[in-house]
């Protein structure tokens, strides 16, 4: 299965702008057991954000999530061209709307060590989501209330997924970089890929057999393998694994 990353553009930058408000502040990176995750992270993803950077900081930030090191103002002025204190308050509004965290860099030699970013789970989120997302899991959210009361609402629900999937499935898109789009925020493990969040988590924690068999199904139709996907598996995500 190939696991692309999305890419930022090439090009100067322009002046920021300011962002719109901010659901969720800076914060930590979460991980997987064993591996630091704050013991009252809730199971499964977080919700997915809607609000969304301006379009230079967006580039920025598309910069920031295309890989998992940090980076600093140095490495992203050299990708991406502008000036360095422009790209700063790119950054710090960034930063603010929790999209990314700032952190120590690695040290070169004497003195302070420079200053590095990364990009929060809500910024992998909004990164690698299609420009155009317009808010249509509110639909989503409104079919499964409507299937939840019919007959054998799982398998109805699995069939719209894999329904679903065929609308979004294109020869060049892999499944990490379709679920990115939708707004899943998929990071590729050892064991599988964590989906960190979900655009319908509400309707999900409140009808689970049903929201996350319309999943299933759109993973059922998006990959060349079978997979199975684990619900609230984990602290900060749901997970998808080869099936058994």
């Amino acid at each position: 299965m190939s696991t692309s990353a999305p890419t930022a553009a090439g090009g100067g930058l322009a002046e920021p702008g300011e962002g719109g408000s901010a659901a969720v502040r800076a914060e930590p990176r979460r991980g997987t057991p064993g591996s630091g995750t704050p013991a009252s992270v809730p199971l499964g993803p977080q919700p997915a954000r809607t609000d969304r950077p301006t379009d230079a900081a967006l580039r920025v930030l598309r910069s920031l999530a295309a890989t998992e090191e940090p980076r600093t103002i140095a490495d992203l002025t050299g990708q991406l061209g502008g000036h360095p204190n422009s790209l700063r308050m790119h950054l710090e509004h960034l930063v603010s709307d929790g999209f990314a965290i700032e952190e120590p860099g690695p040290a070169s030699g004497r003195g302070r060590p420079p200053r590095a970013y990364r990009a929060t789970v809500a910024g992998r989120q909004v990164a690698g989501q299609d420009d155009g997302w317009d808010g249509g899991p509110a639909l989503v959210a409104a079919v499964a209330e409507q299937l939840a009361g019919g007959h054998e609402p799982a398998s109805a629900a699995r069939e719209l997924g894999r329904r679903w999937g065929r609308r979004l499935k294109h020869a060049d898109a892999d499944l990490v970089t379709t679920l990115a789009a939708q707004g899943f925020a998929p990071r590729v493990t050892e064991d599988g890929i964590e989906l960190l969040t979900c655009p319908l988590l509400d309707t999900a924690r409140q009808l689970p057999d049903v929201v996350c068999s319309i999943h299933q199904g759109l993973i059922d139709e998006l990959s060349d393998q079978p997979l199975q996907l684990a619900p609230f598996a984990r602290p900060g995500a749901c997970v998808v694994r080869p099936a058994d």
